[in-house]
């Protein structure tokens, strides 16, 4: 089974896709941060097969922090997960090394099929 993170500054929106990837059976939750340099270092601790991994945190955001989980870890693929529909952000992240950008007006299902792909 997969390994995943799940790093997003927002509490609430950890714990609902914590919660649905482990309902899902298709992933094991090995950790969870809250900003990019908590994701370096879940990179390090456990080089996840998958990174979900939110643009927007304070301190360090997703996109600062998307090379270097990725030099911490390079077989983690990391899909980018986004509440901002900014011109050009999918295509900034895709050029950084994520291997998705997802859009979190996404409906849960739809996600977890995407991360699935």
């Amino acid at each position: 089974m997969p390994t995943v993170v799940v790093v997003d500054d927002a509490a609430d929106v950890r714990l609902l896709m914590k919660t649905r990837l482990r309902v899902s059976g298709a992933f094991r939750v090995v950790g969870e941060g809250a900003d990019g340099a908590q994701a370096v270092a879940l990179a390090e601790q456990h080089e996840p097969a998958l990174m979900l991994l939110d643009v927007s945190m304070p301190g360090v955001d997703g996109l600062q922090a998307l090379p270097e989980v990725l030099k911490a870890s390079p077989s983690t693929r990391v899909v980018m997960f986004s509440g901002f529909e900014e011109h050009g952000l999918a295509e900034r992240a895709r050029a950084l090394g994520a291997a998705d950008f997802i859009e979190k007006s996404v409906p849960v299902d739809a996600l977890l099929a995407r991360l699935l792909e």
